[in-house]
């Protein structure tokens, strides 16, 4: 019997670390319990904890100032993220009105007081709810060296619009800024300005107009633009990918598959990620031929995509919304099914996962999203020895509901890492236990399961895959599965603490 590998000892570096952020966490700690002992008072005593903590804000900004960089580096990604959980959950606890404005300016004090020059990254991680974002976008002039912008919400919700357009001149470092909805003709001329390091911009949904263009042309490093739903017109988004040096990604609009007509030739050649509502595969192949990323619906053709045999670079491959059989998916599959390494399916009907076996012998990622299966025949026998079951590594299976179908295959898979599976009921401890004889999945690193049908995981399918699987660092989404008990869980967790094993379980 395999078992989880034990946790290894904490580095002195790490212990530093972790003691550092635990120090200023307990510092904000103090704070808030502070004004809410305040709050519960009266003013007078409101506004004698502000100006304390305010002039103890200032104090930890020097302090931490006072670190090397390398520490502050390292410190940074989970000081940061730990104080915006701990300041969003204040902040949205019940206050008197005559309390709000102090609580804004308080919060952003605070989070300010550990933002440094070596923050480099706001992903979609940190940002877990409107309020993070508005407090991220408030405070952006205490980050000058970010690098990585990623608005991840539709709207400020209590932030005034025209924070970013005033805190963006401050990121003179940033590389990608990714903005739905939020984004402006002024928040553009501040990034034309300013940010011209800048790689990737996604400006989608956006109040974006052909005013912004000029500005546009100034970030000649841009590699990536996606300008989908905004205003500015075919002609103006041509102009752009002729004149941008370094530009690598054409995304389709609709009605506006002649835009390679606009495109200068000598930049048509540099396309290397191509997206969108495309209606004629040969002509993009012919005009772009070193594609290597295509993400396509195929409602939109106007032809079957027997094309894509021409991409003779083509290593990634999204599908969306079709049908298997009426595009004659699997002609496309057997002309370059071996030179992917990356497909991704979604809403495709009657996919047959027998060919993408067969005939993607190279793929290290697969993802079905709210797929429907084609049943095998009864006389076919799976080759476990195929490339394709020793090869891929990661699998995202969602929706579908042939649960019989995608457990006839999972169960050959040798070297996946990790495993995504939402509303398909796989892991039964009768599937288990056939895993275990044969041992396949015995490299899964992690898994994420939301199982709800009478044949959801249960607590001895749970206690298998533990068993199992040596190398699992992380199970998600156990808590779905109605079949295991919530004390279960929790005793587990207790168990695996006690025995010190490296495995995350939530």
């Amino acid at each position: 019997i395999n078992m989880p590998q034990l946790k290894l000892p904490m580095t002195l570096k790490d212990k530093c670390l972790q003691e550092c952020v635990n120090l200023y966490c307990g510092v904000l700690t103090r704070w808030i319990s502070k004004l809410r002992q305040a709050e519960a008072s009266n003013r007078a005593a409101y506004g004698i904890a502000k100006d304390i903590i305010l002039a103890e804000c200032r104090q930890i900004e020097r302090s931490l100032s006072e670190f090397p960089y390398f520490v502050i580096e390292m410190m940074s990604p989970q000081l940061t993220r730990k104080f915006a959980d701990m300041i969003i959950n204040y902040k949205l606890k019940p206050t008197a009105f005559w309390e709000k404005e102090s609580r804004r300016i308080l919060c952003s004090a605070m989070f300010r007081s550990v933002l440094t020059p070596h923050v480099y990254e706001y992903n979609h991680e940190i940002m877990s709810c409107f309020y993070i974002q508005d407090l991220l976008v408030e405070t952006l002039d205490s980050v000058p060296g970010l690098r990585t912008l990623h608005l991840r919400f539709r709207a400020l919700k209590y932030c005034y619009p025209s924070a970013l357009e005033r805190m963006i001149c401050q990121l003179k470092h940033l590389q990608v800024f990714i903005c739905k909805l939020l984004c402006t003709d002024e928040v553009i001329e501040q990034l034309g300005l300013h940010c011209t390091h800048l790689k990737k911009a996604s400006l989608c949904c956006s109040d974006v107009t052909n005013a912004s263009v000029k500005h546009l042309l100034r970030l000649r490093k841009l590699e990536f633009l996606n300008l989908s739903e905004t205003r500015i017109d075919k002609e103006n988004y041509a102009f752009l990918l002729s004149e941008l040096p370094q530009i690598k990604e054409i995304v389709f609009r609709g009605n506006e598959d002649d835009i390679l007509d606009h495109v200068a030739e000598k930049n048509l050649h540099k396309i290397s990620h191509v997206s969108g509502k495309v209606e004629d595969i040969s002509k993009l192949a012919q005009r772009c031929r070193n594609i290597t990323n295509l993400d396509i619906c195929l409602f939109t053709l106007i032809e079957a995509p027997s094309g894509l045999a021409a991409l003779t670079t083509l290593h990634t491959l999204r599908l969306a919304r079709g049908d298997y059989a009426t595009c004659n998916l699997k002609a496309v599959l057997t002309d370059i099914g071996h030179r992917l390494t990356d497909l991704f399916l979604e809403g495709i009907e009657h996919v047959n996962i027998r060919d993408i076996v067969t005939l993607c012998p190279s793929l290290s990622s697969l993802t079905l999203l709210s797929c429907t299966l084609s049943p095998l025949d009864l006389h076919t026998q799976l080759d476990p020895q195929l490339p394709h079951f020793r090869k891929l590594t990661s699998l995202h299976i969602s929706g579908g509901r042939d649960d019989a179908r995608i457990r006839d295959y999972i169960r050959h898979y040798v070297s996946l890492k990790t495993i995504r599976l939402k509303w398909n009921n796989i892991f039964t401890a009768r599937f288990m236990l056939e895993v275990v004889r044969s041992g396949t999945l015995a490299d899964l690193e992690d898994i994420e399961v939301h199982e709800d049908g009478p044949h959801a995981m249960t607590a001895e399918a749970l206690e298998l895959l533990i068993k199992h699987c040596s190398h699992l660092k992380s199970i998600k989404g156990s808590k779905t599965c109605y079949r295991i008990p919530r004390r279960f869980i929790e005793e587990l967790k207790r168990r695996l603490l006690v025995q010190n094993f490296d495995l995350e379980i939530n």
